[in-house]
């Protein structure tokens, strides 16, 4: 009696936990911010705070580039090993339409921009040691973004934002850690670093527009690199992810009363991951061309608006090219 009363509750138990299990881990719905209002106006709000949302990674990608040492994998030949190179890194986004009314259920898009970025970037090494598998090495890398300010409408900075003879300020530093082994074996390199781009606004409630938003985007970048040198060329190849935040200002019309609302300011994180391949040329001896390709990885952030010509949830590819030489 007593076994089959164990038995009993041995069933009983199966049968009902993951029921009460799957109960208790489901997953709440994530709240968007703009639940609190309605009707068009909740579209306006949401429509802002989606295209900020889905910019950060292109953003993020166009600070921080693939390679952050483009052309190579490997590290300096001891303290003091100074490189510089001017960068350039290219990729297309598309950019929503901010005088959407909320009246209509696809934001319209105002332009198919083309991002080009340019930057230098430095490398300085800071320690080569000998093994006995070959030698390891620790470099310092730096770098610095300067886009034109008046390179479109749709994108405009404010008085604060780091400038420098019309070109706004993005900064980036990091550290490559490398292992250059001996014989056939091709070079690997772990790089950590930060990358941020200027802060900038897209739209003006004040001249037409149902939403604008001011945002400054800062990402955290690894990248795990391979490279190999077959004579005079250069090959290496590598995939990272980044840790992307944005602290943003979003403010929106009421679509009852056309005035602006209580402007909402907050942060929003997101990540990506990103393949990565380099070629890279002597030229002249003393300079080094190196050329860039890549593609970031898409990811669904659930952000509910539909955007014309647009799909947040979809991949970029990306190209850049350098001119590199040692000091």
């Amino acid at each position: 009696m007593r076994r089959r009363f164990g038995w009993f509750g041995f069933a009983w138990v199966a049968l009902h936990s993951p029921v009460a299990l799957s109960s208790q881990t489901a997953a709440p719905v994530a709240a968007h911010p703009c639940d609190a209002q309605a009707g068009a106006t909740k579209a306006v709000c949401r429509a802002g705070y989606d295209a900020m949302a889905s910019i950060l990674p292109v953003v993020a990608l166009a600070a921080s580039g693939g390679n952050p040492s483009i052309g190579s994998a490997a590290g300096g030949k001891g303290f003091g090993d100074f490189s510089i190179t001017i960068r350039g890194t290219y990729l297309r986004t598309v950019l929503p339409s901010t005088a959407f009314d909320g009246t209509v259920d696809t934001v319209p898009a105002a332009r198919r921009l083309p991002v080009a970025i340019p930057s230098l970037e430095m490398r300085l090494g800071l320690l080569r040691k000998t093994l006995p598998i070959g030698a390891a090495t620790v470099d310092f890398l730096g770098a610095m973004v300067g886009v034109p300010q008046s390179a479109t409408e749709f994108v405009r900075y404010s008085s604060d934002t780091r400038s420098l003879q019309g070109l706004a300020l993005g900064f980036g530093y990091g550290l490559r850690i490398g292992i250059e082994p001996k014989g056939p074996m091709p070079t690997v390199s772990l790089n950590v670093g930060r990358h941020d781009f200027p802060k900038f606004t897209i739209g003006d409630v004040g001249s037409g527009s149902q939403f604008a938003y001011t945002v400054a985007v800062s990402a955290i970048n690894a990248r795990l690199m391979i490279g190999k040198r077959f004579a005079g060329l250069e090959l290496t190849a590598g995939a990272g992810a980044d840790l992307i935040k944005g602290s943003y200002s979003l403010v929106y019309r009421s679509q009852a009363t056309h005035l602006p609302l209580p402007r909402a300011d907050s942060t929003l994180s997101t990540m990506r991951i990103l393949t990565v391949v380099n070629a890279a040329l002597p030229v002249g001896g003393v300079f080094r061309l190196s050329f860039e390709g890549g593609f970031q990885v898409g990811k669904d952030d659930k952000l509910p608006t539909v955007f014309q010509a647009s799909n947040p949830k979809s991949g970029r590819f990306f190209g850049g090219v350098g001119l590199g030489f040692k000091l």
